[in-house]
């Protein structure tokens, strides 16, 4: 079976666009969709993401150990209902509508994204750091 009835979506990256990951989609005939690049508004999965990692630090919790890290992101997304999961899926025609009538300029999703990326990045040394360093 090849991949020639298969569309492949990624987010245009430079190392997506990589002459030997190109190279290799073509060889299993492997379609890539044209996607244009830092489009977190345009895809539902940053969301998803911004859900799980609410539930993970709900009221600023914190880990001592990557074990207990693990143990609270499969709760988590085991937590993460079928009916959320939809909704960001359904969200899609608005979001493709939103940055057509914006023409490509920032929607409420990117900024959105935005908000969750620079919290995980000031949360980072706290979640990562030893607990000798707290």
């Amino acid at each position: 079976m090849d991949g020639s009835d298969w569309i492949f979506q990624q987010d245009n990256a430079p190392i997506h666009r990589a002459k030997v990951n190109l190279a290799w989609f073509k060889s299993k005939k492997i379609n890539v969709l044209l996607w244009p690049s830092s489009s977190p508004d345009l895809n539902p999965i940053e969301n998803l993401w911004g859900i799980l990692a609410r539930k993970v630090y709900a009221r600023g919790k914190q880990f001592r150990t990557k074990e207990q890290l693990k143990t609270t992101i499969t709760k988590s997304w085991e937590e993460i209902s079928i009916e959320q999961l939809r909704a960001l899926v359904e969200s899609m025609p608005e979001r493709i509508f939103e940055v057509i009538k914006l023409n490509g300029a920032k929607t409420k999703y990117r900024y959105f994204f935005l908000w969750r990326l620079c919290t995980f990045f000031f949360m980072w040394p706290y979640i990562y750091a030893p607990p000798k360093w707290r």
